[in-house]
């Protein structure tokens, strides 16, 4: 505090009945000697208005007369001499306005009306009178009164309060199990003031009252918070105004606050509300998309099959433009395509569609089919047999019409397993010139192809592999020669096939052929080949070496 600040700006003359003002009274010399006379002749007897306890005249060391706590005097909020001016200044406001009109009124109406309220202990209400001393703290509220079981405090805000008398009275009155009721009669909430301020910050419900008014029994005007949300979900609060009851009204034990409405509970429903909301209109938005993902890809896959139904049924023999458009799809597209397409369905003879296209193709649907099979993002099983057991390869060599190796190649990259009845159906079949045999081994050869792709080099290299092959299985395959004609076997392979002759000679020796040749080659035929080969060696050629790789890492490593 100052040096010239007082701390007690007001007291009350009991004799007189008036409030005397320090700063008023003293800083007149005349008055400040005639109060100063007064009082050590016993003609005023001047009381704190705020604790109501006797006070004296006293004089500073800078000879300034104001007003004292007599030296034995209780605890006053205004005698700890902790207050800054200007919290001095704002509580001297509050006293004085304490004896305001407006201020009178208030507290006689509320006892007024508290009289009628079931529950109220009447002979409990007290009315600026009442003082609560608890050691040596004590308090007077403006009206006091107890209800049913709980204790109630009331008091009048007319002027601005300072945050310490707020808190100040909070504590006092929750440290003593009491519920105080702030009447807040000039209280705007969208004031943004200190005072405004410091109540928000002090009631977690955030619910505000005044005497109502315009009704002749009790009732507060509750002014709260309601959250609620918007049309687009977002969460915003608004201030609602409702007269209640005091039967109306809820206490919370804990705080010592009460409330009508429980802002903080109701705005974490409503934040649960709005992430349900929120769940809601993500799960909407999710199916919307869906659905519009559905329906885009469904009409893809229709433009998609409706292009492929027209360049088949014009006997079309390029599918590329398809292909282009296949090709764009994702891979939910495609599942939808393939979902469309159903080439696992069967018809009414219970034969897959694959088979279908086979038995009644011509040339001209070869085109078609090899386009299915060779596009590997249509999904079709190539392995499935009809009723009756029959295969796709078995269907590819029933229909003469066609020409079978693009389609066997087809099913082949696929995947497609040469079963025993294809071995056992193929082979009846009649085979004066023994394709038909050659035919077999390459299937198999292609069945041990890690690399389905490889298919196409397979048949391309089928006359080396024939070669490779009877080295590795001991036995001439895919020639005419007789079992025991090695040299005439060697002397072809390298004459016609020198531009792979390493892999043909490294087959040869890993396998053990080679060492048999030399033995078998008694004219020395075999080696006059070899050494007019390295004499003039062509240049080798390595596009069979993928195929080479796959299928005997054996002679690789």
């Amino acid at each position: 505090m100052g040096c010239y600040e007082r701390s007690i700006k007001i007291a009350f003359d009991k004799l007189s009945g008036e409030i005397l003002e320090a700063d008023k009274v003293f800083d007149n010399k005349k008055d400040a000697f005639a109060v100063r006379r007064q009082f050590h002749k016993n003609e005023v007897e001047l009381y704190c208005c705020e604790c109501e306890q006797k006070l004296n005249v006293s004089t500073s060391k800078y000879d300034r007369l104001h007003f004292k706590h007599q030296p034995n005097a209780d605890y006053c909020i205004l005698k700890d001499g902790n207050l800054t001016p200007e919290q001095i200044e704002q509580f001297n406001r509050i006293l004085v306005a304490k004896e305001s009109p407006r201020h009178k009124e208030l507290k006689n109406k509320i006892a007024e009306r508290l009289l009628g309220v079931e529950g109220i202990d009447t002979s409990s209400i007290a009315i600026d009178n009442k003082f609560i001393i608890r050691g040596n703290e004590k308090r007077r509220p403006d009206v006091y009164c107890k209800y049913y079981d709980k204790e109630l405090v009331f008091e009048i805000q007319l002027s601005d309060l300072s945050l310490r008398y707020i808190l100040s009275r909070y504590e006092f009155y929750k440290k003593h199990g009491m519920y105080l009721i702030w009447i807040l009669d000039n209280f705007d909430i969208h004031r943004q003031a200190q005072l405004e301020r410091d109540i928000k910050y002090l009631t977690k419900y955030e619910n505000f009252f005044k005497l109502d008014e315009k009704t002749d029994i009790f009732k507060l005007e509750c002014k709260y918070k309601f959250p609620f949300l918007t049309e687009n979900n977002k969460l915003l609060t608004k201030w609602i105004d409702k007269s209640v009851s005091l039967n109306q009204l809820n206490f919370d034990s804990e705080s010592y606050q009460i409330y009508y409405y429980n802002f903080g509970d109701n705005k974490s429903k409503t934040e649960e509300e709005q992430k349900r909301k929120a769940e809601q209109i993500k799960e909407a938005e999710r199916i919307k998309l869906a659905d519009e993902r559905l329906a885009t890809a469904k009409s893809k896959s229709k433009e998609i099959i409706q292009d492929i139904k027209e360049l088949r049924n014009r006997k079309s023999q390029n599918f590329i433009s398809v292909n282009r458009l296949i090709n764009e799809l994702d891979k939910y597209e495609l599942e939808i395509l393939n979902s469309t397409l159903n080439l696992h369905n069967r018809d009414k003879l219970k034969k897959p569609a694959l088979y279908n296209w086979i038995s009644t193709a011509t040339q001209d649907d070869v085109a078609f089919i090899e386009f299915i099979l060779n596009c590997g993002d249509i999904k079709i099983d190539v392995n499935d047999k009809d009723s009756e057991g029959r295969t796709a390869l078995q269907e590819v060599y029933q229909n003469k019409a066609i020409h079978k190796y693009i389609l066997v190649k087809g099913l082949l990259k696929r995947g497609y397993k040469l079963t025993k009845e294809d071995e056992a159906y193929i082979s009846s079949l009649s085979d004066s010139n023994g394709e038909i045999k050659n035919d077999l081994i390459i299937y198999t050869i292609c069945r041990n192809l890690t690399d389905k792709d490889l298919v196409d080099f397979v048949f391309l290299h089928s006359k080396l592999l024939f070669i490779i092959e009877s080295a590795r299985r001991k036995e001439i395959i895919g020639f005419k020669y007789k079992p025991n004609e090695w040299i005439a076997f060697a002397n072809n392979a390298i004459q016609y096939h020198s531009d792979y002759w390493e892999y043909i000679e490294l087959a040869f020796k890993d396998y053990g052929l080679w060492d048999k040749l030399i033995e078998l080659d008694k004219k020395g035929t075999f080696q006059k080949k070899v050494q007019a080969f390295y004499s003039k060696m062509p240049r080798q050629k390595f596009d069979f070496d993928n195929v080479y790789r796959d299928l005997y890492p054996e002679l690789t490593n």
